[in-house]
């Protein structure tokens, strides 16, 4: 398994870099589930992730990622303890202490 780029989170300093769509990214603020639906990729312990939303949408678009739905994923950058903070929202229903 190759090891992940790292990145430094102001909260959580050296971290697994990860990608999530805009409305994960913003549920981190909110506390506000979105749903997760996360890549199927063997390889990594964190996936690329997008909400129950940006997955409807490429759903609608025959299941590809379309400029426009790209558009509405608007990928986000996350360290690792921050993408797990972000799909614990969505998996325990609210809002969970950072």
């Amino acid at each position: 398994m190759p090891s992940p780029s790292k990145v430094r989170c102001g909260i959580h300093g050296m971290q697994d870099e990860t990608f999530v769509c805009q409305h994960i990214f913003e549920s981190l603020k909110s506390g506000v589930p979105v749903g997760f639906v996360a890549a199927v990729d063997p390889e990594s312990a964190r996936p690329d992730a997008w909400c129950t939303r940006c997955e409807k949408a490429r759903i609608e678009a025959g299941g590809q990622w379309t400029e426009e739905v790209n558009e509405l994923l608007s990928i986000r950058l996350l360290c690792g303890a921050c993408y797990d903070l972000a799909k614990g929202i969505s998996m325990s229903g609210g809002k969970v202490p950072h």
